[in-house]
């Protein structure tokens, strides 16, 4: 069990946090942390009583995915101050991670129902990110097209930052979001997995 204190500047820190000073650290976000596997794979995940914070892809092996998990919460960490445990080995919230996920995996349109916890976030990555969350199965979205439902025409640029700072993957569908001249755009988790999710939902762009 950890607890650290964040570093974040001003502009990046939730308004509604207290940052820790040299006297004290204020733990404002508890979080459980495991990986559960699936037919794809280990995949990791964190989550706070308000939803999930963190899910990864799924890597082959289970110490490949607690590394992955461990290095994104590493950046969490880095700027704002969590206490992180274990789950239990019958944790509720993961075995119904791991049965959205089989779902998904299997080839089924899949409408996750597991929350979600912005909280972390700025107010636009929030709304954009918020958006994406509602991107249907099967269906794409141009960086464009998120920041106008986001309430902000012109901050396509901005839907690309807050893209890449999601850290819940497939929950939030980041990889459904596209260019808007119909190319794959970009992806934290390589273009190559973005082309195979988007292929496995029944999509393949003319611009790959």
């Amino acid at each position: 069990m950890s607890c650290f204190c964040p570093t974040a500047g001003k502009d990046t820190f939730p308004r509604n946090y207290s940052a820790c000073n040299n006297k004290k650290v204020v733990v404002i976000l508890i979080l459980e942390k495991g990986c559960v596997q699936t037919s794809a794979g280990y995949a990791g995940a964190a989550w706070s009583d308000n939803g999930l914070v963190v899910l990864t892809l799924p890597e082959e092996t289970l110490s490949l995915a607690c590394e992955k998990l461990d290095l994104e919460l590493l950046e969490v960490s880095s700027r704002w101050s969590v206490n992180i445990r274990e789950a239990g080995s019958k944790s509720d919230f993961a075995e119904k991670i791991k049965t959205e996920l089989e779902r998904y995996f299997s080839g089924e349109p899949t409408v996750f129902t597991l929350p979600v916890d912005l909280s972390l976030y700025s107010p636009f990555r929030k709304k954009a990110l918020s958006v994406v969350k509602d991107i249907p199965w099967g269906e794409v979205r141009s960086y464009g097209e998120v920041a106008a439902l986001a309430g902000n025409p012109r901050a396509a640029r901005a839907v690309g930052g807050a893209m890449g700072s999601n850290r819940i993957l497939l929950v939030i569908p980041c990889h459904r979001v596209v260019s808007h001249d119909g190319s794959l755009g970009g992806f934290g988790g390589g273009l190559s997995v973005k082309r195979r999710l988007l292929n496995m939902e029944g999509l393949k762009l003319e611009k790959q």
